[in-house]
């Protein structure tokens, strides 16, 4: 087996399943209807994230005509579900953390289904390649539900069964999902080969690009709805904080693509900051009405 068989076939899917056990182990049961409490905010969140991230990714590939592997990366990374990390930074900004882990939650289950049809319709449009040959809808559902649904289900029965082990067991895992996204990182260096210094600079402009189109875009539907600052952060964050490691599996593993990880990996490394700019932005946006 080759070293880019070893990372899309066996490193990514591990990756992806241990950050999903792990956020399994940090939800309850109740975390999914939570957005009874506030079905707006939620209603808007889930939207940004399902609607206007992918809406912006095809604006800016309409813009500018960006090279497949990167244009392919900008849409794989559009259809991802918010990440993990996501509740962390909400928390420490004194955001709405039951707001987000419900956001995180919901996203991870809906974005199974949308993946097929947002990745198709993108890869078809902006990057030459017919999505559907290597990533049908049914098969794309039962991959993504064995890595995603799967091991989120059972750390959320780890957490029913034995809710003190649950508590300590996830900062093991939430460490371990770290070390496993900063390794396949560096393997995703090695994993997409041909990839010279104009498509880094082109990625690092397309995911900015998509940042800076997304992000005001995002505040604008929070401050439409109403919600309060503490709701517009976390909804500006879900928006910005994506899962990189199903990405990864979307693109190297499902597409047999992984060139196209490269947007992927720099926004990886981009999203923190992306994060301080919803968090900022949000502040000043409500200090200012």
């Amino acid at each position: 087996m080759s070293g880019q068989e070893i990372g899309t076939q066996i490193l990514f899917p591990l990756v992806l399943g241990t950050v999903m056990f792990g956020l399994g182990l940090a939800l309850q049961w109740r975390d999914f209807w939570q957005v009874v409490r506030f079905p707006k905010a939620a209603a808007i969140g889930l939207a940004g994230q399902i609607i206007l991230l992918p809406l912006g990714a095809f604006v800016l590939l309409s813009l500018y005509p960006f090279p497949a592997l990167v244009a392919g990366g900008l849409i794989i990374l559009s259809a991802c579900p918010g990440g993990a990390v996501s509740n962390a930074i909400v928390f420490v900004a004194r955001g709405d953390v039951a707001l987000s882990v419900s956001l995180t939650a919901l996203s991870s289950v809906v974005t199974i289904f949308t993946i097929p049809l947002i990745v198709g319709v993108g890869m078809a449009q902006f990057a030459d390649v017919d999505a559907r040959l290597t990533i049908g809808v049914v098969d794309t559902l039962r991959q993504l539900g064995a890595m995603i649904l799967a091991p989120m289900a059972a750390g959320m029965l780890v957490r029913f069964l034995w809710p003190g082990f649950a508590i300590r067991a996830e900062r093991i895992f939430r460490l371990l999902a770290i070390v496993l996204v900063l390794l396949m990182f560096v393997a995703g260096a090695f994993v997409a080969d041909g990839v010279g210094l104009a498509d880094v600079e082109l990625a690092l402009l397309g995911v900015a690009g998509l940042i800076a189109i997304v992000l005001p875009l995002g505040f604008l539907l929070a401050k439409a709805g109403r919600l309060t600052q503490a709701q517009s952060m976390t909804v500006m964050v879900e928006i910005g904080v994506q899962n990189a490691a199903t990405g990864y599996v979307v693109a190297g593993t499902l597409l047999g693509q992984p060139d196209m990880i490269l947007a992927i990996g720099i926004y990886g490394l981009l999203m923190f900051a992306a994060a301080g700019i919803a968090i900022l932005a949000a502040r000043r946006g409500f200090q200012r009405a």
